[in-house]
């Protein structure tokens, strides 16, 4: 989001911009278009002119500002970290505590995912372009990817074996690319997604290797 500010002096345009935008000086990166001139006798006198841009620390203060609303409202007293993973485009937050925080993660995840499509709506609203925000729980998706990671394993095992095929149980999109992930080395297996959300899964087969002769 650009803003054009204009006043007697840079600094100024600053406060300015601060107030209007309700920001501090540090979450935006300004570029002056025009420096302030005096003129002669006050004749051809000119204001400054700055162009003003949000950056990374803005959008990591709005999904602080969210999420330490969020666990306020639940009474939970926990961290949040906002890292930034491509300047201006994709965040990962981690909220840590020493409680289970089950509450923030729900059943199978829904109320992580929930909150996670919150905080986005949220952040994007004040930008111009799509951000991308990955919120986890006590690093509940690490934990969840390493046990879908297994599962495909054995999944790939029991169809090299003899299983012609076998459908999965419906998963988030997050973690069914994690299983064609995994099973993309096997030259001998093909997985797809099929079905619509939220009950969207995996399939799983065993194909025929043609040996070129």
């Amino acid at each position: 989001m650009e803003k054009i500010f204009e006043a007697k002096s840079v600094k100024e345009c600053l406060n300015e911009a601060c107030k209007a935008l309700n920001v501090s000086e540090e979450e935006f990166d300004f570029e002056v278009l025009q420096e302030p001139t005096h003129g002669f006798l006050g004749i051809g006198a000119k204001n400054a002119v700055i162009k003003v841009k949000f950056n990374d620390k803005y959008n990591v203060n709005k999904v602080k500002e969210f999420l330490l609303k969020l666990l306020s409202f639940y009474k939970i007293n926990a961290k949040v970290t906002v890292e930034v993973i491509r300047p201006m485009v994709v965040y990962t937050a981690k909220i840590s505590g020493k409680e289970s925080l089950a509450e923030l993660i729900g059943k199978h995840g829904h109320t992580l995912n929930a909150i996670e499509h919150l905080v986005s709506v949220y952040v994007n609203k004040h930008n111009d372009h799509h951000i991308s925000i990955s919120v986890d729980v006590n690093d509940y998706k690490k934990r969840k990817e390493e046990i879908v990671r297994k599962m495909a394993e054995s999944v790939a095992l029991k169809v090299r074996n003899g299983i012609k095929k076998v459908s999965l149980k419906p998963m988030n999109a997050r973690e069914r690319k994690v299983v064609h992930e995994v099973l993309s080395k096997y030259e001998d297996i093909r997985s797809y997604s099929v079905g619509v959300e939220p009950y969207r899964h995996v399939v799983v087969e065993k194909v025929m290797i043609r040996v070129k002769s």
